[in-house]
């Protein structure tokens, strides 16, 4: 068969899985379907029907309105065209966001001369987590918390950089009242609290003594309007008839209930404490215990270089140790549970086993179209699933490889490092698009709320490592390949053994495997890049010239 005979019966192939799959009316179809016909034989490919382009997965990554024969024609269609884009949106999106982006990118991809196809699949992070957020944020219990956290926290910065280490000397440097009231107000201006906080510049014992903690968990204790607003959330959740104040010995039905998203675990927790006969003073004297702990973890972070700032890293810890069930983690959790769940083997209906198995099968039979892999945030979860995958299996053919490239991943650098300590001999070219460390931290996911990116918040909130919350370093953060000389603490800290830093820093290095947006003007061609909000990679006009020039290239 000729080239373009070729061309020819793969768009036919791709015809009839769009006809079949998507209802549309009859009367002008096969006129629609000649017209593409006619431009992709006539060397244009400047492809009319994104329904030919787009698979659907739903929950558990199985596949939603094709079939097991409709994604065959489909990968077929592809490889028979010779450079072949599988493309995966990020978890921000929902479904119709997703189709949006798939359109939108169609005829960058057709133009630089690639066959593309888009995993459009179940997401929409951003509403559930948006709202989410905000609603924990506004809680008064959250917010009681969280004032008292931050306070003792700038307040221990200040003591470190005046070089005080007494606790006498820790009362001088913890910020009053009226700063307090001052610095929080800041949010409804669009502002960050306590932006100016650095971090100290020796802290590699920064840390609360046992005289500070005992000092810090009396002080939550003794505030009223802790042990309120505890008294609320308890009363809401069903676990107690207590409602004064810390240390009052009668209920006040009157107090009204105030319903949190704290965990329902963690509040079980709280209320034993009024088994001890002591009602609201021994509930609010283990809350403080566990505030205590949040604390330390946001000192812990400042030791190691893992900081967000003092307002964002208190917020991400007391998320951690209060709000590890909220939906928004769970979203994330389900999110990349179904980027693994797509390539199982055995089920028959999983969109990512079925073009991962019907790829290799052509490889193995020969074919060698040009394969690139773009996956955008947790798309990048997706190429790391399926590249392991790819290989552990030994699927490919040991001559086959793949150009990969990523726009802001959310994957962990530990997952990274675990893919390409399997399947870095698959990877023929390698980049990465994510912005500066200054773009990222001026990227605002809920305005003054949560003052950091998306990639911020997953790295300090969000990931997991078994059932427990914990701030791990995400690939996409470039603060993590800055100079050694800046990370001393941070490359000699367990924190940096456990997160595989040193393998996905020596992996980056390697030249033009990383690029940071944006770009200067004279960045050559396929190293362009002017995005500085995460969600607008795929659709920044210089990342889409990279792309092209990246895809174009034989």
């Amino acid at each position: 068969m000729c080239a373009a005979g070729a061309r020819e019966w793969a768009v036919r192939a791709v015809v009839r899985i769009s006809s079949c799959s998507a209802k549309r009316p009859t009367v002008s179809t096969e006129v629609r379907h000649e017209s593409v016909i006619r431009r992709v034989t006539g060397g244009g490919f400047a492809m009319a029907d994104l329904a030919a382009h787009l698979l659907k997965t739903g929950a558990d990554g199985r596949l939603k309105g094709m079939s097991a024969p409709d994604v065959i024609q489909a990968v077929d269609a592809a490889v028979a065209h010779g450079n072949l884009v599988l493309h995966f949106h990020g978890g921000l999106v929902n479904e119709a966001a997703g189709e949006q982006i798939a359109r939108a990118l169609l005829p960058v991809y057709a133009d630089a001369g690639a066959y593309p196809v888009f995993f459009a699949w179940r997401s929409g992070l951003l509403e559930v987590l948006s709202g989410n957020l905000r609603e924990i944020i506004r809680e008064e219990l959250f917010d009681r918390i969280m004032r008292r956290v931050l306070r003792w926290t700038v307040g221990k910065v200040r003591q470190e950089e005046a070089g005080g280490r007494a606790i006498s000397f820790l009362a001088a440097t913890l910020p009053d009242r009226d700063e307090m009231l001052t610095e929080i107000g800041l949010r409804g201006a669009g502002a960050e609290p306590f932006a100016d906080v650095q971090p100290p510049r020796g802290a590699d014992d920064f840390g609360l003594s046992a005289d500070e903690q005992a000092a810090f968990e009396r002080e939550m204790t003794a505030d009223p309007t802790v042990s309120t607003a505890l008294a609320g959330a308890l009363r809401a959740a069903g676990m107690t008839t207590w409602g004064a104040a810390a240390g009052a010995r009668e209920a006040v039905p009157e107090l009204p209930a105030k319903p949190s998203q704290m965990d329902t675990e963690v509040l079980a927790e709280i209320a034993v404490g009024e088994e001890a006969g002591a009602r609201g003073l021994m509930s609010t004297a283990v809350l403080a215990r566990k505030a205590a702990r949040a604390l330390e973890r946001v000192l812990v972070r400042y030791r190691h270089q893992t900081e967000h700032g003092a307002y964002p890293t208190v917020l991400e810890e007391v998320l951690r140790e209060f709000y590890v069930s909220s939906p928004g983690v769970m979203v994330w959790e389900t999110m990349k549970k179904e980027t693994a769940d797509t390539f199982a083997a055995g089920a028959g209906d999983r969109g990512g086993r079925l073009v991962l198995d019907r790829l290799a099968e052509r490889l193995r039979t020969g074919a060698r179209p040009k394969l690139t892999l773009v996956g955008h945030s947790t798309g990048a979860v997706f190429i790391n699933n399926l590249l392991a995958d790819a290989a552990a299996g030994g699927l490919w053919p040991a001559d086959v490889k793949v150009q990969v490239v990523y726009l802001a991943p959310a994957c962990t650098c530990a997952a990274f490092a675990d893919m390409l300590d399997v399947g870095e001999q698959l990877i023929e070219r390698f980049r990465m698009f994510t912005m500066t460390d200054e773009a990222e931290r001026s990227d605002h996911l809920i305005g003054a709320l949560y003052p950091r990116s998306l990639l911020y918040l997953v790295s300090g909130a969000l990931e997991r490592e078994g059932h427990k919350a914990a701030h791990v370093p995400v690939l996409g953060q470039s603060r993590y390949l800055w100079p050694a000389g800046q990370l001393t603490r941070l490359l000699a800290s367990d924190a940096a053994k456990h997160a595989r830093l040193n393998r996905v820093r020596t992996f980056l290095a390697q030249r033009d495997r990383a690029v940071l947006s944006p770009t200067g003007a004279g960045a050559p061609a396929g190293q362009r890049a002017g995005a500085r909000t995460h969600a607008s990679f795929d659709d920044d006009d210089l990342v889409r010239q990279s792309l092209a020039a990246l895809i174009g290239n034989g």
